[in-house]
């Protein structure tokens, strides 16, 4: 009798624990040559969508496939073009040949693609049961209240990255394709879902 008790007590502190904290989840780490506010920037942008203009300077430019990884600044030989269309271009001439290597724009128009929201949302029903569960197994003497939100932690994370995977609406435009290769508008390098993770506080 005096065990039981014991364990209802420790059981009512886990539990008041539970609502002393929170389980974060989100784009929280470090990955490669980029920080964690520069990952979260990017999710955020993802996730609710944006307008961008330049800054710094008087057009943004959109790489061709041609110019890769490479900066304007990194080429040598460019200079301003507008095709027939319209367009303004950064080209050169190669073999005889103009090559156009940027398109330039006064703004780019990201589209929302709401993983961390739809994330939550489709999930929200599944942890209102995990944590329903827990509450009975740490009177039970079977969990934490910390356990609890490292496994609500680590099912989120693994869920918000296949939701990254699973989003090819809205697409990409032509020339992200052309250059990336593939249509997957949460996807590049991995570094964003790489950056995936909880954390407790």
């Amino acid at each position: 009798m005096s065990s039981d008790f014991d364990y209802l007590t420790q059981g009512i502190k886990e539990v008041e624990n539970l609502n002393k904290h929170r389980v974060f989840v989100g784009s929280l780490l470090a990955t490669g040559n980029r920080t964690v506010e520069y990952n979260q920037m990017i999710a955020e942008v993802q996730n609710n969508g944006a307008v961008i203009h330049p800054v710094t300077r008087q057009w943004l430019t959109i790489p061709m496939p041609v110019a890769g990884k490479r900066t304007a600044r990194e080429i040598n030989g460019l200079f301003w073009h507008v095709a027939k269309s319209g367009q303004k271009t950064l080209a050169r001439v190669e073999n005889g040949k103009l090559v156009v290597y940027f398109l330039l724009t006064k703004e780019v128009k990201l589209p929302a693609r709401p993983f961390i929201d739809v994330t939550a949302s489709k999930n929200v029903n599944k942890i209102a049961n995990m944590v329903a569960n827990g509450i009975v197994d740490i009177y039970l003497h079977k969990t934490t209240a910390g356990q609890i939100f490292d496994k609500i932690g680590k099912f989120l994370s693994i869920e918000m990255k296949r939701e990254m995977v699973a989003t090819n609406e809205p697409m990409n435009a032509k020339i992200t394709q052309n250059n990336k290769g593939f249509n997957n508008p949460l996807l590049d390098t991995g570094a964003l879902q790489r950056s995936i993770t909880w954390v407790v506080i």
